[in-house]
């Protein structure tokens, strides 16, 4: 079983082909309830990966006092030379308020999307991207400090859809 899995990392990260188009860009995501700056690299023109933190809200309570920050991978499935569609895997951790430390949880969100993004490849390379997808996340917390301890439930708001603006530079 670790050989399979040296050989696998080995064929992700040294398998990649020659003529590749190797990008990293840096900017800020709107999704419907938070913002998040990111950092995407393209290490192929088939496979990225994404880092991303920021704030977010509650659908029931839309004060931003919410954490998250998360990982993305990548694949194209449509490649032309301005524009690229990808599918891709999310996951996030997510801590819910953070402020109110009687109440503060947190709690691991897995989602899938689908996105589209447009380059600019003049001197100054940028890229403005959409992705809608799914995400689910679902805790019972109990609520500290009271004398009957209620339950609490939080539920993330499975619906993603993000619009990104990005800065590239070939690495």
């Amino acid at each position: 079983m670790k050989h399979f899995i040296l050989f696998f990392i080995l064929v992700i990260f040294f398998g990649i082909s020659s003529y590749a188009q190797k990008l990293i860009g840096y900017g800020g995501e709107l999704s419907v309830l938070g913002i998040k700056p990111n950092v995407r690299m393209w290490i192929s023109k088939s496979t990225g990966f994404e880092f991303f933190f920021g704030v977010a809200s509650e659908l029931d309570n839309l004060k931003p006092d919410d954490l998250e920050t998360g990982f993305k991978y990548l694949h194209t499935i449509i490649y032309n030379r301005t524009n690229r569609a990808y599918l891709g895997v999310v996951g996030k951790w997510k801590w819910i308020d953070i402020s109110n430390p009687n109440r503060t949880t947190s709690l691991p969100v897995p989602g899938v999307l689908i996105g589209k993004e447009w380059f600019s490849k003049r001197v100054n390379r940028k890229g403005f991207a959409i992705e809608l997808g799914y995400q689910y996340g679902s805790k019972t917390h109990t609520i500290k400090n009271f004398q009957i301890t209620p339950e609490e439930t939080f539920t993330e708001f499975p619906l993603i859809l993000n619009i990104r603006y990005s800065f590239y530079k070939k690495k």
